[in-house]
C-alpha cells in the first residue's frame, strides 16, 4: 500500500508505473481508479506498507473486502490529426520526477503537455522516463500518453482544442484540482497550445 487518505486509497502493483487508486464517491476520480458507492471519509484500516491481496475482483483489506461489481470507461481526449511540427519534449522530460508529494509538479505538467499534444496533433515522446518519479505519477504520465485524465482536465483540453473563446470555466475547474496539480496540468497545456499557435519567425518557410 502506497498512501492512504480519508477519501483515496492507492495501491501499488507490481510493476512500477502501475497503480490501483480507491476512492470514495466524492474524491477526485482518477482515469485508472476503482470507486467506491459511499462518500469519504473512510478508515481503510491499512498502513503504508501493508500487503494487500486484489484478484478475483476483490480488493482484500485487513478489516474487510471491497468487491469490483462493475466497469467503467474513463475520459479520453480526442487525438487529432498529426501536424507536420515536431515538439522538443527534451526539457519536460528531463525534469520528470522533480518536485514534492505522490504527483511532483514537473510530472504533473509533462501530463498537461501530453493531453494537449495528443488533441492539437503533435508527436508525443517516443519514451517516459517513468522510474524516475513515484508509482502514482508515473501511472498518471502513462495514462496521459493515452489521453486519459480527470473528466476536468479532458473538457478543458478539449475545449482548448476547439478553439472555445471562453475557456476561463473549465481552467477553474482544473484550478480546483490538488494544491498545485491543477495549476502545474494548466502550465503544461498551455506550453503545448501556444507552441501550436505561436506563429513562425518571419522567413521561415512552414
Amino acid at each position: 500500500m502506497l498512501a492512504a487518505f480519508p477519501t483515496a486509497l492507492y495501491l501499488g502493483l507490481p510493476e512500477h508505473a502501475t497503480v490501483l487508486p480507491v476512492v470514495t464517491s466524492d474524491a477526485l476520480v482518477l482515469p485508472t481508479a476503482v470507486r467506491l458507492p459511499t462518500p469519504g471519509p473512510r478508515d481503510w484500516g491499512v498502513a503504508v506498507g501493508d500487503v494487500v491481496n486484489i484478484g478475483g475482483y476483490v480488493i482484500s483489506l485487513p478489516s474487510h473486502g471491497i468487491r469490483v461489481v462493475r466497469s467503467w470507461r474513463p475520459r479520453q481526449v480526442t487525438a487529432a490529426r498529426l501536424l507536420p511540427d515536431c515538439y522538443d519534449w527534451s526539457a519536460l522530460l528531463d525534469e520528470v520526477g522533480l518536485g514534492e508529494g505522490l504527483t511532483p509538479r514537473a510530472d504533473d505538467v509533462l501530463c498537461g503537455a501530453l493531453l494537449a499534444a495528443r488533441a492539437l496533433g503533435l508527436d508525443l515522446p517516443t519514451e517516459l522516463p517513468l522510474t524516475r518519479t513515484t508509482s502514482l505519477s508515473a501511472s498518471l504520465v502513462a495514462a496521459a500518453a493515452k489521453g486519459y485524465a480527470v473528466s476536468t482536465v479532458v473538457d478543458h483540453v478539449t475545449a482548448v482544442a476547439a478553439g472555445c473563446p471562453d475557456l476561463a470555466p473549465t481552467r477553474a475547474a482544473v484550478l480546483g484540482i490538488g494544491h498545485t496539480s491543477g495549476e502545474a496540468l494548466l502550465e503544461g497545456v498551455d506550453r503545448i497550445h501556444d507552441f501550436v499557435n505561436s506563429p513562425l519567425p518571419e522567413g521561415i518557410p512552414s
